[in-house]
């Protein structure tokens, strides 16, 4: 029982270092982010700039749908229509790009 328990507490304690380790440590893109982000330079994001960095995920990601929907939509009526959209699932799967020509059909 003691054994079992100090096993316990020994995994425990592994994954509490692990898990600090994992969220202190800056990737070079979170920095660059945290850097481009932080307009006052104290080294965290206050709701300001977090408000700041999620509007402009929000525009890169609408910029990136407004393209793909570009590309889908042949005809450019600004609709997909049924061939379009037939069109698009058989390019890019079921899976939206990840799987396409090469998945088993059902």
């Amino acid at each position: 029982m003691i054994k079992k328990l100090k096993l316990a507490l020994a995994t425990g304690l592994a994954l509490c270092i692990a898990t600090a380790g994992v969220a202190t440590a800056d990737t070079g893109d979170r920095k660059a982010m945290k850097e481009k982000f932080d307009t006052n330079k104290d080294g965290q994001l206050n709701d300001a700039e977090r408000a700041q960095m999620k509007a402009a995920f929000q525009a890169k990601r609408a910029e990136r749908l407004e393209k793909k929907f570009a590309k889908l939509d042949t005809n450019n009526d600004g609709v997909l229509s049924k061939t379009e959209f037939k069109e698009m699932k058989n390019r890019e799967g079921r899976r939206g790009g990840r799987g396409g020509k090469f998945r088993n059909k059902r």
